[in-house]
């Protein structure tokens, strides 16, 4: 399922009121199923709910994710991941800066990383 999901914002507010852009194209590269992801603010602990909700990204699709509402009016630019895989192989990027990068391409189960 290429596209967006629910919690993605609609076109006309690709910015917060900050004028920051917040959101991150998940592009799976590999040749597995992302079957979760999540996403939270540096200083929040645990990862929250899933944030594919029932989708997936199939092998060549991508995905945009934005946080949630609370995140960002909060104001973080620093977000912790985790990409959880079919075969359950995960993949955690620590402290990706969303006002400057758009992509998190996972090219394995072993590596994403941030464009």
């Amino acid at each position: 399922m290429a596209g967006s999901i629910g919690l993605s914002a609609p076109a006309a507010a690709q910015t917060d009121r900050d004028g920051q852009q917040r959101w991150i194209n998940i592009v799976n590269r590999s040749n597995v199923q992302i079957y979760r992801f999540y996403m939270t603010d540096v200083d929040t602990r645990g990862w929250g709910d899933d944030r594919l909700g029932d989708d997936v990204i199939e092998p060549g699709d991508s995905m945009r994710v934005v946080p949630t509402r609370r995140q960002r009016d909060r104001g973080y630019c620093q977000f912790d991941m985790l990409v959880v895989f079919e075969n359950n192989a995960r993949v955690e990027r620590r402290g990706v800066n969303l006002c400057s990068t758009t992509n998190l391409v996972c090219t394995s189960t072993r590596s994403c990383r941030t464009q």
